[in-house]
């Protein structure tokens, strides 16, 4: 599935019969392919969240899939991914298979916004830290960093700081006008709590039984960006 592009797999509650979706985290540094990794947070009143919280090392957990949730195509030059929370998890499978899979030329630019800075401890900061005290996904996030300079940037938004992410910043992350000879597909998602998605991108919608994308609507849905593809998470 890494060749893919971004997927996922579903978790039981085996006890309250429910499950949830999660998204692997890639393979950044040397792994086991047989080992998969997630960020899952404990959710207020969260059924599976917290059962899986709950549990002890080398308990069995029930898992169905994968699930995929979006193809990269071989062309692909642009992605831009805009991250609420735990919807940094797809974006960092969206870069490694549009680094690592697809074309080592393409840029990936990722923004993170967060509440707390707990949520991302270190991110921007690295320069100024011990980097083993920064988050995981932060140290993750740097390891690809170095890996492809220049065609990889982070930035960071944390709502208890009073930085958040707005149209004026993703005017100057969908910008291309300055890249020469810019050829391939430009992919712009957006993933996190139904909140996140819903003020940048308009609400998904139940379409023929089934969970579909809906119109583009919210701050992307103002903005004139006919050469993206913008797919909700």
């Amino acid at each position: 599935m890494w060749d893919k592009g971004i997927w996922s797999v579903e978790v039981k509650q085996p006890e309250l019969q429910i499950s949830r979706s999660y998204t692997p985290l890639p393979p950044i540094k040397p792994v086991d392919y047989s080992e998969l990794r997630f960020l899952i947070r404990k959710e207020h009143k969260g059924e599976v969240s917290g059962y899986l919280h709950s549990m002890g090392l080398n308990s069995q957990m029930e898992l169905r899939g994968p699930y995929p949730g979006f193809d990269i195509p071989e062309n692909v030059a642009e992605v831009v991914f805009l991250a609420g929370g735990t919807g940094i998890a797809p974006a960092l499978q969206a870069a490694y298979t549009t680094l690592e899979r697809r074309n080592a030329e393409a840029r990936v630019r990722i923004v993170w916004s967060n509440r707390w800075r707990d949520d991302c401890e270190g991110g921007g900061q690295l320069d100024n830290m011990d980097r083993k005290r920064a988050g995981l996904i932060v140290q993750e996030l740097d390891v690809l960093q170095k890996k492809h300079p220049g065609q990889l940037t982070v930035e960071y938004f944390v709502d208890e700081e009073n930085t958040f992410l707005n149209q004026k910043k993703i005017s100057q992350l969908t910008n291309t006008s300055r890249r020469s000879n810019f050829e391939g597909t430009k992919l712009l998602f957006i993933s996190g709590p139904e909140g996140f998605v819903n003020h940048f991108a308009g609400p998904k919608r139940w379409e023929d039984g089934r969970e579909g994308q809906g119109k583009v609507a919210g701050i992307l849905g103002k903005m004139a960006l006919r050469d993206w593809i913008i797919w909700k998470l």
